[in-house]
């Protein structure tokens, strides 16, 4: 889980042009190597960090979980 994680906020993040540092910073760590092993499942994030990543990369929270297709189509089996 932590991998799957790590490797959609590094997506994510790579498609607003910010890169380790300006994240780091912008989520309130003070070194971007904590992003790098966020970002390859070494180190894990707490569930109160989850919402202001969440804001910082401008996405709800459950699309640092599941790709926007697999989110809709979860949504749209659950409604139907």
């Amino acid at each position: 889980m932590k991998e799957q994680l790590g490797t959609r906020i590094k997506e994510l993040r790579t498609e607003k042009g910010m890169t380790q540092t300006d994240f780091a910073r912008k989520i309130g760590y003070k070194h971007p190597s904590i992003i790098s092993e966020i970002e390859s499942g070494k180190k894990g994030i707490s569930a109160e960090k989850l919402p202001q990543i969440a804001k910082v990369l401008g996405v709800e929270i459950n699309s640092l979980f599941f790709v926007e297709k697999v989110h809709k189509s979860r949504i749209n089996v659950n409604t139907a």
